[in-house]
């Protein structure tokens, strides 16, 4: 099995950005085994690995997996950091995947939303202004607002219940991530 420093180094040699770097979420769903966690965090810290020097759908994720599979990297691990797309097509049947689209958008927003806070911090941001805020068209415009809402969808839970959890969990690694 791959290792999170392995998973780290191979996020390194691709993406020198570290807003990219940062963009990782690792827990959900009430995962309880170390080895299980583990994966989940790779998979957060990998998805996006390659977009800096891929940024476009013919090369994001096409390259990463290929990547991915040359380097010995285990196919559960490959199929859900591919995901997180929705043009790569791939069904997202396992609570893993589903966690990785359901947060990937909206771990980013949430981000961008806390930024615009007067105290900049996310343990200042309630879900019901992310909400209002994703109406905002103009607000973080890169953000595809449908794959936040379809994540959630995707979870069976409520948006603004997974806007909340998602602010939960991010606020103990918030000073890591900028937040």
């Amino acid at each position: 099995m791959k290792t999170r420093a392995e998973a780290l180094a191979l996020l390194h040699e691709f993406t020198q950005s570290d807003a990219l770097r940062k963009h990782a979420y690792a827990r959900w769903f009430g995962v309880t085994d170390p080895a299980e966690i583990e994966k989940w965090g790779m998979v957060g810290l990998l998805h996006d690995f390659d977009y800096e020097q891929n940024p476009t759908e013919e090369t994001h994720l096409h390259v990463g997996t290929r990547v991915m599979r040359e380097r010995g990297w285990p196919e559960e691990i490959v199929e859900a950091v591919a995901s997180h797309a929705d043009y790569m097509k791939i069904p997202r049947d396992t609570p893993l995947k589903k966690a990785i689209y359901a947060c990937d958008e909206a771990v980013g927003f949430i981000g961008a939303c806390a930024k615009v806070r007067p105290t900049k911090r996310i343990a200042d941001l309630p879900p019901e202004s992310v909400l209002k805020k994703l109406k905002d068209k103009a607000f973080a415009r890169s953000v595809d607002r449908s794959y936040v809402y379809g994540g959630a969808e995707a979870l069976g839970r409520p948006l603004v219940e997974h806007v909340a959890f998602l602010i939960e969990a991010l606020k103990p690694i918030a000073g890591e991530i900028g937040l």
